[in-house]
């Protein structure tokens, strides 16, 4: 199974889009930078920006390494207010190849070629296909890649006055360089496992993912 699923990431997250898909009706803006001058006040400006949180879209690149293997593919994550998110990738006409469903802790896996799906907690999929933080559900991990925390006690945090340098909870490290926010460039890392972000289009949105 665990075989197959990397397969299946392989085959249909290679196969990206060219651009972005906002959903139809949202609202969508720039994030604007932080405008704290010390670490502190940007940390309380991040928690306000967490609290305020209506949603978030990236449309990103993205470098999977497990062990010696790499690949490379164009995804959307979509984060709501609501503890769900989304991760999506297409086809080269633009249509659905996979998506990564969660709601809390609870995620499941379509596979649109071959019109399949697994289903399990986050703890259960990342045996066979998931790269999750034991201690956050996969919308609280989104957050961490889209550079806002989820909590102040939701991980160990090292901040500049432009935003997150480092976010650490159990054997999974975030790292932003530049530590800034908006982020640009994103790493998370656990043992065996990287994933390299680079943010093409992140914008605020208040579009809710719909199951």
């Amino acid at each position: 199974m665990k075989r197959r699923a990397a397969v299946l990431l392989a085959l249909a997250l290679a196969a990206a889009c060219r651009s972005g898909r906002p959903p139809a009706g949202a609202v969508e803006s720039p994030m604007a930078a932080l405008t704290s001058t010390t670490k502190e006040d940007a940390m309380r400006e991040l928690l306000a920006r967490r609290a305020a949180f209506a949603g978030a879209r990236s449309y990103m690149r993205v470098r999977a390494t497990s062990g010696e293997k790499s690949q490379s593919f164009r995804a959307q994550l979509q984060v709501d207010a609501n503890g769900r998110m989304l991760l999506t990738a297409y086809t080269p006409v633009n249509t659905s190849a996979m998506r990564l469903y969660a709601d809390g802790d609870r995620v499941t896996l379509y596979n649109d070629l071959e019109r399949t799906k697994q289903e399990g907690s986050a703890a259960e999929l990342a045996k066979s296909v998931g790269f999750f933080a034991p201690s956050l559900t996969p919308a609280e991990l989104a957050l961490l890649i889209v550079g806002i925390p989820p909590s102040a006690s939701a991980a160990q945090f090292d901040v500049t006055p432009a935003g997150l340098a480092r976010a650490a909870t159990g054997d999974v490290v975030i790292t932003y360089d530049p530590p800034r926010f908006p982020p640009a460039h994103v790493v998370v890392e656990r043992p065996g496992q990287k994933l390299e972000i680079e943010h093409l289009e992140l914008v605020a949105s208040d579009a809710k993912v719909a199951p």
